[in-house]
């Protein structure tokens, strides 16, 4: 493994549509709808995403994860954002934390940074490319039921 491949894998490349893009177009008040049969909204699916990536950061950069209690902790008290603009702020930090993702993937992949327990940057990486993945899919999954998702395009796998 090495960053090239972790830069494609955050991004579902050659494997499905770009998780990056699972979010674009959705409206904040959709976000907050449940698919009929779906367990999640998009809002608490993204809410979730960006936790778990958050504290795998958290472990990639040495820092110590914020949350004592993350299964409790990595899901909204509200299945809908707020505001818009505490969608558009999600969106935001999902993204970004992707970018930093794939700047971790340029450094030592092969360096213990997880104290005590023995991981790799790369499983920490992997880590979060496999968490991502799994949550996109049912991202794209809930809103082709809701009849919201974008067609695909050439190239996209989704």
């Amino acid at each position: 493994m090495n960053e090239q491949f972790f830069r494609k894998a955050l991004h579902g490349q050659e494997a499905h549509v770009d998780t990056a893009t699972v979010f674009d177009g959705l409206d904040w008040r959709q976000a907050g709808e449940k698919a009929t049969g779906f367990p999640h909204s998009v809002w608490e699916l993204l809410f979730h995403v960006n936790y778990w990536q958050d504290f795998m950061l958290d472990l990639l950069n040495g820092d110590t994860p914020k949350s004592q209690n993350p299964d409790a902790e990595s899901w909204p008290a509200s299945p809908s954002p707020e505001s818009e603009e505490e969608w558009d702020s999600a969106v935001a930090y999902f993204l970004k934390g992707l970018k930093e993702a794939e700047q971790e993937g340029g450094k030592d992949l092969t360096e213990q940074v997880v104290a005590g327990r023995g991981e790799t940057r790369a499983e920490c990486l992997q880590t979060i490319v496999l968490h991502n993945s799994y949550h996109a899919g049912q991202v794209v999954f809930a809103r082709k039921i809701m009849g919201d998702w974008l067609p695909v395009t050439s190239g996209d796998k989704g």
